[in-house]
């Protein structure tokens, strides 16, 4: 395994990130930061959530941590092959950005990177354009 972090572009956004902090920590309003057209098959409960990735493997993830107004942290269940952390940063000055970091194959890190880097930065734009 080999492992990895990236991180999107930082945005300004259109709501307090207060406010975007208490928006994301309920995972029916996760599905409004992935990209439309790339996912399939989203399924939520309080505690988690599933969903595809056209082309890549479904993943579950729960939230890890919650540091209040700071980040909240998820992680994926019971994938051997890719295993990821997410974090979503609160920044001072309403800014925003999303951190994917983790292990996999170096192999697979090679193909994945380039779709993963697209996918962070797609979340943090469209969490960045959320009114709250």
């Amino acid at each position: 395994m080999s492992y990895f972090s990236l991180l999107s572009q930082t945005h300004a956004t259109k709501s307090p990130t207060d406010s975007l902090y208490d928006f994301m920590g309920d995972f029916n309003n996760f599905k409004h930061l992935l990209p439309d057209d790339k996912i399939e098959n989203f399924e939520c409960t309080d505690q988690q959530c599933s969903f595809g990735i056209i082309g890549m493997v479904p993943l579950t993830i729960k939230i890890k941590e919650r540091i209040p107004k700071t980040r909240i942290t998820y992680e994926t269940l019971g994938l051997a092959k890719f295993v990821f952390t997410l974090h979503i940063h609160f920044l001072e000055n309403n800014q925003t950005n999303v951190q994917l970091e983790g292990d996999m194959n170096p192999f697979i890190k090679v193909m994945a990177e380039k779709p993963l880097n697209d996918l962070i930065n797609t979340m943090a734009s469209k969490m960045a354009a959320l009114t709250i």
